[in-house]
């Protein structure tokens, strides 16, 4: 199930300018080491004011490197893009100079990377989208280097000496611009409260048993409250028979229901018949019904969003409403739960917004597969996922976590519609 009204975008900044609210990394060096929002780009190589690349009159066989350190000084883990920005050019010359973005030992782009060969003016055709040229995930305080190789073509000929070419590369960051589901904790291990009922066995319908007779079982299945009180009846019908050794008025008595005096004769005979059901009674207890599954929601856009009408729905089909009017902030995290209770069991953020259901997510999150559906007051889906045996969103699906753990996205905001956005997190982050 793909979103609605969910796009990845990429704003570019050019010197002090901010677009949409979403800082990006403007790569012309303006001094050695230029921060723009969480990442600090260092461009020590080229001189200050500079282009990044100057390609002239190239050799047959010859290449041109840059290094790129970059840093990413948030909290929350990001992707980063690349853009070239073409500031002029002679006789085509991008058209026979090929590309390697290379990062340690592994070519992001172009070389041996999944892109194969490509040339610098496939590099200004792809990252001139709006998601530029992906190219990897950098953690909260991360840093690394980006190689930027350019080589000219060995077999190139005469047509292409003294040509020229003049770029810059400009960094930046993938961001949705919608809330996204973020992390799912949906089997609780013993120290982080109960799984869903559903999970633990206890049924949640109501089933009506007539079974009679010798022998019969009556099984009753019950939807669990909070608390709640089972109550099984069996009614008994009793035939009461009255025996009179002397008749002294052709009088008998049988088939009796209630209670009843029978008068035979001159002899006064009283029996009293009372018939009555055996009741059973059970309290279930609050915590048949506790449910500590948790989901996160994270708001990439640089605006706060009310949580007020916003719908859940798993694989039961049920829609479970958010009525609070409880917002995200522009960044920020939402911890959804059913009540406060499940977060006495965790160390969470907090900075991140908790939201209580008062219920739990649909018949809560079956432990073998399922889905969740995140949709807007209108109704239109913003996002979705599956994991486990349940294939309707994902096919591959995202894989099952061992108790206790969860799946969270790889990089916060950022959105494929596939399952390999996820990675298990053996110990859950709620609220980062």
């Amino acid at each position: 199930m793909k979103k609605v009204f969910r796009k990845i975008i990429i704003l570019i900044l050019a010197l002090v300018v901010i677009v949409g609210g979403t800082s990006i990394y403007q790569a012309r060096q303006l001094s050695a080491v230029k921060a723009f929002g969480d990442l600090t780009v260092d461009f020590h190589t080229v001189t200050a004011g500079d282009p990044i690349f100057v390609i002239n009159n190239m050799m047959p066989g010859d290449s041109e490197s840059r290094v790129v350190d970059v840093t990413n000084s948030g909290t929350l883990a990001r992707f980063v893009t690349v853009k070239g920005i073409k500031k002029s050019e002679t006789g085509n010359l991008s058209t026979v100079l090929s590309i390697v973005v290379r990062e340690g030992a592994i070519d992001r782009y172009g070389g041996t990377s999944g892109t194969g060969l490509k040339h610098l003016s496939d590099f200004f055709a792809d990252s001139a989208g709006p998601n530029g040229v992906q190219l990897s995930i950098l953690g909260s305080g991360a840093h690394t280097a980006y190689t930027f190789i350019v080589s000219f073509d060995t077999s190139a000929g005469n047509p292409f000496q003294g040509k020229q070419v003049v770029f810059d590369l400009t960094f930046g960051i993938i961001n949705g611009d919608n809330l996204v589901i973020n992390e799912v904790y949906y089997q609780p291990d013993g120290t982080h409260g109960s799984d869903s009922p559903k999970d633990r066995g206890v049924y949640n319908i109501i089933a009506q048993n007539i079974n009679t007779g010798p022998g019969s079982i009556n099984i009753a299945k019950v939807k669990v409250e909070d608390l709640c009180k089972i109550i099984q009846k069996n009614n008994s019908n009793i035939n009461n028979n009255i025996s009179i050794n002397t008749n002294t008025g052709n009088n008998s008595a049988s088939g009796n229901t209630g209670g009843g005096s029978v008068i035979s004769g001159a002899i006064s005979v009283i029996v009293n018949i009372f018939n009555s059901g055996n009741i059973n009674q059970a309290s279930c207890g609050k915590k048949l019904g506790q449910n500590d599954e948790w989901i996160e929601i994270y708001n990439p856009t640089d605006h706060k969003i009310s949580l007020k009408n916003w719908k859940l729905v798993d694989n039961s089909g049920a829609e479970t409403i958010i009525h609070t009017d409880k917002k995200v902030p522009a960044g920020g995290f939402a911890l959804i739960s059913k009540d406060a209770d499940t977060w006495k069991f965790w160390n969470e953020n907090p900075a991140a917004l908790k939201v209580e259901l008062g219920q739990q997510i649909g018949d809560g999150f079956d432990n073998s597969g399922d889905h969740l559906i995140l949709k807007n007051p209108s109704g239109q889906v913003i996002d979705s996922l599956s994991y486990g045996a349940d294939t309707s969103v994902f096919n591959p699906s995202i894989p099952l976590v061992p108790l206790g753990s969860s799946f969270e996205r790889k990089t916060p905001g950022f959105d494929t519609d596939t399952a390999f956005d996820f990675v298990t997190r053996t110990l859950p982050t709620p609220g980062n």
